[in-house]
């Protein structure tokens, strides 16, 4: 059996397969093991599909007339000495699955190629029947039997390969991970989370707050651009892994303006919690417009979650009585770096080139206003930043609404003021 297993997983290593196909593989391998076989053969395979009763294919056979028990009687009770390999088979499978534009290899795949001229021996049986590819591929297409009149679908009826047109989610496994730098920016920020707790170091409250807070900062840029980067690969962008994006590496996000000097200098001197990192997307290979905004939207979701984060720290913390004077610095340093996550969620999502309130609302906009926006973005950008470091106003509306978000979140503003006078350089 476990040659069997093992021929099948090398057979399909490059194929995509829904569960139903998967199922189908999976038990005619285990008939070919159970006859000393190393490999599944045309037949063993004919015999799992039409013994699935809940799949595509039996229920095809079913709808043109077909008796799947009558096709089993009709196979031979042995292997068939001389047949295409398994390869072969799915081979031919996906090439069908590619013409009727789906995205998988499905029971009804595994059907159509087993009428092919190279499995005699199948195709034999399935014909006797009355089935032809033309058939299979028409009924699977427009619902409509062998007797309807060509070019007409039955009313009230959908195509039954409605479903495998549906392009699906990629899989997660194999493509995530967390570079070392980032766990060692979360180490600095335990660090000095735990020597505010502490306070076993005189005087050092405001670099230890200061340490806590921008290395926080850095960490949730991360996690920000992870957001928009898992969503583009679920979304079809497959290139994410391949640039080290699903891997919360910083270096990966970092674009010199953007992510080192607009936000380190802000940050610093100012209090203000800009975004700061840079994902590139190829927007041509997601799914619909829908995915294109989720991907925009997604970045400000993982910053909002942050900040919940950090609020959930302080809820949890107050609940268990542990807000108190001789805890103060730590705390001042969670709220204000949770106030920083809420301005940053509110100033992403304004709706100008380039932040996320743009993207979100792009994909929806005439196309001579996105090149429109391409070509001035960075300028809209820095705009925006001298406004907000310029304007009094502008700055204390962000700040205001960030505020109010932080105190939504059940963060204490007396705590968010404390820590943040560590961020009043100018």
């Amino acid at each position: 059996m476990a040659d069997a297993t093992t021929s099948l997983n090398r057979a399909t290593a490059d194929i995509p397969l829904t569960r139903d196909a998967r199922e189908d593989l999976e038990h005619a391998s285990d008939a070919a093991a159970d006859r000393g076989a190393t490999e599944a053969d045309p037949v063993d395979v004919l015999r799992a599909v039409l013994a699935n009763n809940g799949s595509l294919a039996n229920a095809t056979l079913r709808n043109l007339g077909a008796d799947p028990a009558a096709v089993t009687g009709a196979l031979p009770a042995d292997g068939v000495a001389s047949a295409p390999p398994l390869r072969q088979l799915l081979v031919n499978a996906n090439r069908e699955a590619q013409v009727l534009g789906h995205y998988q290899v499905d029971s009804i795949h595994l059907l159509l190629a087993l009428l092919y001229s190279d499995s005699p021996v199948t195709s034999a049986a399935l014909q006797k029947a009355g089935l032809t590819m033309y058939d299979l591929r028409r009924h699977l297409q427009t619902g409509a039997r062998a007797d309807a009149p060509v070019g007409v679908r039955p009313a009230g009826t959908r195509a039954p390969d409605r479903p495998l047109r549906r392009r699906p989610l990629p899989r997660l496994r194999g493509v995530l991970g967390v570079s070392p730098l980032f766990l060692a920016i979360l180490g600095v920020v335990v660090a000095a989370g735990v020597l505010l707790w502490l306070d076993v170091i005189p005087g050092a409250a405001a670099i230890l707050t200061l340490t806590f807070v921008v290395a926080g900062w850095v960490a949730a840029v991360c996690v920000h651009e992870f957001f928009h980067a898992l969503v583009a690969y679920l979304g079809g962008d497959l290139s994410m892994p391949r640039a080290g994006y699903l891997t919360l590496d910083p270096l990966r996000y970092t674009n010199l303006l953007m992510s080192i000097v607009f936000p380190a200098a802000f940050l610093l001197l100012g209090g203000i919690a800009l975004p700061g990192g840079a994902v590139y997307i190829d927007h041509s290979a997601l799914r619909n417009k829908w995915w294109d905004s989720a991907v925009s939207l997604a970045g400000p979701i993982g910053t909002l979650l942050c900040g919940i984060l950090l609020a959930t720290i302080y809820f949890a913390s107050s609940r268990l009585g542990l807000v108190t004077a001789a805890h103060a610095q730590f705390f001042e340093a969670v709220s204000v770096l949770g106030y920083f996550q809420m301005y940053a969620f509110i100033l992403n999502l304004v709706p100008i080139p380039p932040l996320d309130g743009f993207g979100i609302l792009r994909p929806w906009l005439p196309y001579s206003v996105q090149a429109w926006a391409l070509r001035i973005g960075m300028y809209g950008l820095v705009l925006l930043f001298a406004a907000i470091w310029y304007v009094p106003g502008i700055n204390a509306f962000f700040s205001g609404i960030g505020e109010q978000l932080a105190q939504a979140l059940g963060l204490d503003p007396y705590l968010i003021y404390l820590g943040f006078q560590h961020f009043r350089f100018r």
